[in-house]
């Protein structure tokens, strides 16, 4: 199954491919215009970047000596070789997911989950809280963002481990963790993927273990209305924009949950504690 997969991916990315190049021979065939130009450069920045996502695909295939794994989430290993500096220019570089480790509360010694990891800044940073008495791992169902994960990793000489993997089915125990962090991951996934991703993690998170969930939510003006309501034609995204994100923790048990803190009018981070069983040790 997993062979006709990735066939009919690759397909389908080598007919699109062919698809940008006649069209771009099209255009620049009808006539010099600046109209033509701009398209002809739109439809070869596509052609470009279709060719990029199959070649990081191929490379981390190879890194990567694991089963693929299915997740109904949109997945960005095409942007692995730059995602750092991404994030970095978007504001969402080392210092927020420093900050991010500050609203979750890691203590040493702490066993903490990062799903959708990335490229795995996040959990090297939670890695380093928690010491060598606690374990920091990630998990992100692209092969090319753990293999990039990993490389990050070992170059640092960072404890923190990673495993490809989807939040739908988190490959763990009951009661592994002691914190979960999702950071800017819950809009990639639709409505129903969102519920069986949350109800795994307080599945996998001990009695008074916290979930620290950070992304974007309903936005605070008209400003950022206008800008974003694109995104409402996006289900995955259209949940977080009305403001559901509270709710699909509710749903899983999660109580209490608190927004602590509010960033650019857009961004929630929400910590979510499994509540503890009377007469539970505590942690």
């Amino acid at each position: 199954m997993r062979s006709n997969v990735i066939r009919r991916r690759n397909t389908m990315v080598l007919c699109a491919m062919a698809m940008a190049a006649l069209a771009t021979l099209a255009f620049i065939a009808s006539g010099p215009s600046l109209l033509t130009v701009l398209l002809g450069f739109l439809l070869l920045g596509c052609l470009i970047s279709m060719a990029w996502a199959l070649w990081v695909g191929h490379q981390s295939r190879r890194a990567i000596d694991e089963a693929a794994v299915h997740t109904e989430g949109v997945t960005i290993g095409w942007a692995a070789p730059f995602y750092d500096a991404l994030c970095s220019n978007l504001g969402i570089g080392q210092d927020f997911r420093l900050e991010t480790l500050r609203l979750a509360n890691i203590a040493t010694g702490d066993r903490v989950l990062d799903v959708g990891c990335g490229t795995g800044l996040l959990t090297r940073l939670a890695a380093a809280a928690v010491g060598p008495s606690g374990h920091a791992t990630g998990i992100d169902p692209s092969a090319a963002m753990i293999a990039a994960a990993r490389q990050n990793a070992a170059s640092e000489g960072s404890l923190a481990t990673f495993r490809l993997a989807a939040i739908e089915a988190l490959p763990y125990a009951d009661a592994s963790f002691d914190v979960v962090l999702s950071s800017f991951m819950l809009h990639h996934l639709p409505p129903e993927a969102k519920r069986t991703g949350v109800r795994e993690v307080y599945r996998v998170l001990r009695d008074g273990g916290r979930l620290l969930a950070v992304d974007i939510d309903r936005p605070a003006n008209a400003l950022w209305w206008l800008l974003v309501w694109p995104l409402l034609f996006i289900s995955s995204a259209t949940s977080n924009l009305r403001g559901h994100v509270p709710v699909y923790l509710h749903e899983a048990g999660f109580a209490p949950v608190q927004a602590l803190a509010r960033k650019w009018g857009l961004v929630t981070s929400w910590s979510a504690v499994k509540p503890a069983i009377a007469g539970a040790a505590g942690g």
